[in-house]
């Protein structure tokens, strides 16, 4: 077995949930302590480990599993074990028999030689002690625990403490096996940014649809108690792709798409109702009534009823539920696509049944929603960052084209938006253009054409006199597009489209603490850059260019800016193709920012054609010099408050 400290996130999951799975098959309180016991052991490479309990009505903490010991009971205050669980302190000791609060009474019974410790105490929902883990003689080379030890151990202690409520509160195995199949679901939540009350509304919608399907009392809650493992499959889902904030390419949607049938494979063998239940779950509840679902492709009433009612609600939370990378859809839109996919995704049966008992799933959702949401994505802002919403020279699967997101109402360039914020681009007002290339303009059209009747308010299109004429020429002309700019909103008397001429070297104000101002860049049609300037820091991004000259005198004179996002299209190997089409290779870009006075700004890098990525990535590492620059992905983040990385 590894070491303990050599164990990564995953592994340190993968053991807890190894343990809890054990636990929810165990009938008697001793033996869950026992699995505890051995999870605190593996976690922190122990020789041993004790959990004790708190007695309220004795005063006493006691433990029948200590390994290699029998029975133990002890007065509440006593030793370092009891200090711990009167004081809440953790405690790290390298050698207890240098410590006053250590009884050796013990090792002089059972001959054992205590050494190092480390207590933790277990706390309840309310922050009450009711016991603690200790763990004696580490095994590592110096034989003593440090903070990496106590913070495994105390991951440890929070699922333990839950479990242990569990069966304090029931013997009975049932109510065991419903706990910790809610942690495990809450695990697995929690790993793909999910909230803990995700799987309780699901549980709850479950319950209510299956009493209207026809189960009866008992059955229904056996659904209810197994739903919240449904996606307990993504525990074994790497980080690179469960935490992705953006939309799955090709591969890592078959990556994700197992999570089905590795939850299924986790705990099939068991043979209580419960976990049998969750299996089902777990397997099922991404098929679709038309056989176009995974991992099995089931049709209709081969998918087991849990599967089919654990689909709707699943869906119909995770629509209505707002993320960190995406904004909830409204009710409207989730009841239309319901109504749209009876029969199709859905057991047609169980979305009239799911509309008839509407009432009672709001007030679910109510009850059980996301109070402390709000506060925690305001807290996780940084107004000193923009948004990438595409990064590269062309449009490729999984490649988006030039966008930054400044703030909600505005954006440079359209290429990449409506992929990456979806029904949010309702909210954008002004789309301020480099230039007239398709691979920046492109999503303007489709902006109108998919969210036409939720707008409320014309989108302004920015640009150089002749950027805004070559749009009204060539785009939106009736012929490659219809004219939006003559066209009425639904939702209010104004123009779906207008547009804006501006003028190079004039700051533009966005609001009271921003603003953006159009600078000169040399590209194949006329074309500007931006700064855009938040709260007296600004970010300078080119877009297409080849001369620099007109930048580094910006750059040079402009101590306010701290970032700049510079184009690299093509591989040195193609100089020629790149002047001609006024682009820019690693090799030209370095050559000529090298010319420039200041070394405290950030560099970024993008515009990148796709096929090229590998090569040009290779030599901008080669020809970079003094710099550090950042290649930028889609979805990524420019951080203009920060100096510097030369």
């Amino acid at each position: 077995m590894k070491h303990a400290r050599s164990l990564g996130a995953n592994e340190i999951l993968q053991m807890i949930f190894t343990y809890l799975t054990e636990v929810s098959s165990l009938r008697e309180y001793n033996d869950i302590i026992m699995v505890l016991a051995n999870m605190g052991r593996a976690l922190t490479s122990s020789d041993r480990c004790t959990v004790w309990v708190v007695d309220e009505e004795k005063q006493e903490i006691w433990t029948k599993v200590a390994h290699g010991i029998e029975a133990i009971r002890l007065p509440m205050d006593s030793g370092i074990v009891g200090t711990s669980i009167t004081s809440g302190e953790k405690i790290i000791i390298d050698d207890v028999y240098l410590d006053d609060r250590f009884n050796p009474e013990i090792d002089k019974k059972t001959g054992y030689r205590t050494k190092s410790m480390m207590v933790i105490p277990m706390f309840d929902n309310d922050d009450q002690i009711i016991g603690a883990f200790q763990v004696i003689n580490h095994q590592g080379e110096k034989g003593i625990f440090d903070i990496k030890d106590m913070e495994r151990l105390m991951l440890a202690s929070t699922y333990a403490a839950e479990t242990l409520i569990s069966a304090r509160l029931t013997i009975e195995i049932e109510d065991t096996q419903r706990e910790v199949v809610l942690i495990m679901g809450a695990v697995a939540e929690s790993r793909s940014k999910e909230t803990g009350n995700h799987v309780k509304r699901v549980a709850e919608y479950c319950k209510i649809l299956g009493l209207a399907y026809g189960m009866d009392e008992k059955e229904a809650e056996l659904l209810k108690q197994a739903a919240p493992i449904h996606d307990i499959g993504k525990i074994a889902i790497p980080d690179s792709v469960l935490k992705k904030p953006g939309r799955f390419n090709d591969e890592e949607r078959k990556i994700m798409d197992t999570h089905a049938e590795l939850g299924f494979s986790m705990i099939k063998n068991s043979d209580r109702p419960l976990l049998q239940a969750a299996a089902i779950v777990a397997y099922q509840h991404h098929e679709k009534w038309n056989g176009n679902g995974y991992p099995r492709k089931l049709k209709g009433e081969e998918i087991h009823v849990y599967g089919r009612i654990t689909a709707l609600a699943d869906v119909f939370d995770a629509l209505g539920s707002d993320r960190v990378y995406k904004k909830a859809w409204s009710d409207d839109r989730i009841f239309d696509l319901f109504k749209e996919e009876r029969g199709q995704h859905f057991d047609p049966k169980l979305i009239d049944l799911f509309f008839e008992n509407l009432v009672k799933i709001l007030e679910v959702r109510e009850e059980f929603k996301d109070i402390y949401q709000e506060e925690v994505k305001a807290q996780s802002i940084n107004t000193k960052q923009i948004q990438i919403l595409g990064a590269y020279g062309t449009r490729a699967k999984g490649f988006g084209t030039s966008s930054f997101l400044l703030n909600k109402n505005n954006v440079i360039d359209a290429g990449n938006i409506l992929v990456t914020l979806d029904e949010e681009s309702i909210h954008i007002e002004n789309i301020w253009l480099t230039h007239s290339h398709l691979d920046h303009i492109s999503d303007i059209a489709y902006i109108l054409d998919n969210y036409f009747s939720m707008r409320t308010k014309t989108l302004n299109i920015l640009g150089l006199p002749a950027t805004i004429k070559a749009l009204k020429k060539h785009f939106f002309n009736n012929l490659i597009w219809p004219d939006f700019s003559k066209i009425t909103l639904t939702k209010s008397d104004t123009p779906a489209l207008s547009y804006t001429e501006i003028e190079l070297g004039k700051e533009y104000s966005l609001n009271d603490n921003e603003s953006i101002e159009p600078f000169k860049t040399d590209h194949t049609v006329p074309s500007c850059g931006y700064i855009f300037k938040r709260d007296g820091d600004s970010v300078l991004i080119t877009a297409d260019t080849y001369d620099l000259d007109n930048v580094i005198e910006i750059i040079d004179t402009r101590k306010d800016i701290n970032s700049i996002v510079i184009e690299c299209s093509f591989p040195s190997s193609m100089p020629i193709l790149a002047k001609e089409s006024k682009h820019l290779t690693p090799k030209l870009l370095f050559e000529s920012i090298k010319n420039i006075k200041r070394n405290d700004f950030r560099l970024y890098i993008n515009h990148i054609k796709p096929s090229f990525l590998m090569k040009i990535t290779e030599e901008i590492g080669e020809y970079r010099g003094k710099y550090e620059p950042i290649v930028l992905k889609d979805e990524d983040f420019i951080n203009f408050s920060e100096k510097p990385l030369t």
